[in-house]
């Protein structure tokens, strides 16, 4: 089902994704000025490097493409991303100084967009209920909990998933369905991948010693 890549490739394929978006985020500029994010680059590649590590190498050819269009296009994805969670924490001044100049987003994309954050979002609360510590360290996990300048991890995902052309949330959605098809938790997977590069042996070592 997914396609074959060399480890060596696919490592430079998604350190290229991060250069990419780190150049982007150095580019957005937040309402109180620049955000701390901006300036750590250290935890920006841990955080993201462990994430797409949790892709299958058809989802991360199809991001990638992603970034080369928006990069033709002269389009800005990461502000982009943080512009449309605003719908969430900061909803009037979403609608009145940021929609009109977003792209719209059809049906079919609010759609796949649902069906991927809803399965994020009960893998969040699963992987919560069992690492509570390691949790902790985290963003809170439902649109419910947003507020001006603090975005959830429903909202994050859903503002992040807008900026993905559909073929990109297609091929995401195919890999959530076959996670759950097998039982598997796409939280579990990032947080393996971001407490080992936190130098720590296990999830249950990180909850330890957190």
């Amino acid at each position: 089902m997914y396609e074959t890549m060399k480890p060596e490739k696919r490592n430079l394929i998604i350190e290229r994704i991060l250069r990419v978006e780190w150049s982007m985020l150095q580019k957005v500029g937040g309402i109180n000025g620049k955000a701390g994010c901006q300036e750590d680059w250290d935890t920006f590649h841990i955080m993201r490097y462990a994430y797409y590590n949790a892709w299958p190498n058809n989802l991360i050819l199809s991001y990638i493409r992603d970034l080369d269009e928006a990069a033709l296009s002269e389009k800005n994805l990461v502000m982009e991303k943080y512009a449309y969670m605003m719908e969430y924490t900061d909803p009037d001044y979403y609608a009145t100084k940021l929609a009109p100049y977003l792209p719209q987003i059809d049906q079919e994309t609010r759609a796949l967009i649902e069906e991927i954050s809803a399965y994020i979002v009960q893998c969040d609360k699963e992987f919560a209920a069992a690492y509570p510590r390691i949790s902790m360290k985290g963003r809170p996990i439902e649109k419910n909990q947003d507020s001006t300048g603090f975005t959830s991890a429903e909202s994050y995902a859903k503002g992040e998933l807008r900026t993905y052309s559909k073929y990109t949330l297609r091929t995401l959605l195919d890999y959530v369905r076959s996670l759950k098809a097998e039982g598997k938790n796409l939280s579990y997977i990032v947080k393996q991948n971001m407490v080992q590069m936190y130098g720590y042996a296990s999830l249950e070592d990180a909850e330890r010693k957190m």
